[in-house]
């Protein structure tokens, strides 16, 4: 068994603005909508092809969320994430139900190092 490297990739900040697209990555802000459960917003963020070398190895997405400047900012309640492999031509998706509110967050897609046999 031959030890692999593990993948960490981390993007800019991005603002919740339809259109918005992040430098180091490539990753743009598709899509934002009210969620299904009340209090939340979907969004749906195009991640290109060419940023994540192979989606199989990815074993965790950690989306955060910029600090408020006020003290009684909503928190971003649990977040959940899917990942969509076949988005379109160039771009893997990401959709992600985060709590309302206005504030950037970031992407970090992380896989561990492990075995391949």
């Amino acid at each position: 068994m031959l030890a692999q490297e593990g993948t960490s990739l981390s993007s800019d900040w991005i603002d919740l603005v339809k259109g918005e697209r992040e430098s180091s990555m490539g990753v743009q802000l598709r899509d934002i909508q009210p969620g299904e459960v009340e209090g939340t917003s979907t969004v749906t963020l195009a991640v290109p092809k060419s940023a994540v070398a192979n989606p199989d190895n990815i074993e965790e997405v950690i989306v955060v969320g910029q600090k408020p400047s006020k003290p009684d900012a909503p928190e971003p309640l649990d977040i959940k994430y899917k990942w969509v492999r076949d988005y379109d031509a160039d771009n893997y998706g990401l959709v992600i139900t985060i709590g309302e509110g206005n504030w950037p967050i970031r992407l970090y897609v992380n896989s561990r190092p492990g075995y391949i046999n």
